[in-house]
């Protein structure tokens, strides 16, 4: 298991990559067969360097004004909590880096909030991703994630107030 200096290694030179929006830097904080599990559902996972880069590029092109505003170690973890816009609203997110014993990222999970933000995730990546290989299938991902898109925006709106009536 990686120590807690590697966690904290880790965790700053992904931070930095980010930020930096270096892919090359982001994908060698990786180990080669790292997996990247989507945040969005348990049936999708990135794995290796070849599809952690696509994912990547992917993000830069979509979240602005990243971020981030935590660091945490342990020894073989570290979490990064960011704070970014997606589609012009704010989003907010957890990571949580698992490193190997050469300190390098083995698994990475995403944690997202709100809600909204959350489904405009499900509704934007998927389709960035797909429409390198098929602009078809990204139109499918979009049409079929649209709906959830609009719900959680409409009951983001209508909670507060019909919560505010029960209280």
């Amino acid at each position: 298991m990686a120590t807690t200096t590697a966690a904290e290694t880790a965790a700053t030179a992904l931070r930095d990559a980010m930020q930096a929006r270096d892919v090359d830097a982001v994908v060698s904080t990786f180990a080669p067969d790292a997996t990247f599990r989507s945040p969005l559902t348990d049936r999708l996972a990135f794995t290796g360097h070849a599809q952690i880069r696509a994912l990547t590029c992917v993000l830069f092109d979509l979240l602005k004004d990243l971020e981030y505003t935590s660091q945490a170690t342990a020894p073989g973890t570290a979490t990064l909590a960011w704070h970014a816009r997606l589609a012009g609203q704010p989003i907010d997110g957890i990571d949580l880096l698992q490193l190997n014993q050469d300190g390098k990222i083995q698994e990475f999970s995403v944690y997202l909030r709100p809600l909204p933000a959350a489904a405009t995730a499900l509704h934007t990546i998927p389709a960035a991703l797909a429409r390198a290989q098929s602009p078809a299938r990204a139109t499918t991902i979009a049409v079929l994630t649209q709906p959830l898109v609009l719900l959680t925006r409409a009951g983001d709106r209508l909670a507060p107030r019909l919560l505010g009536t029960i209280a």
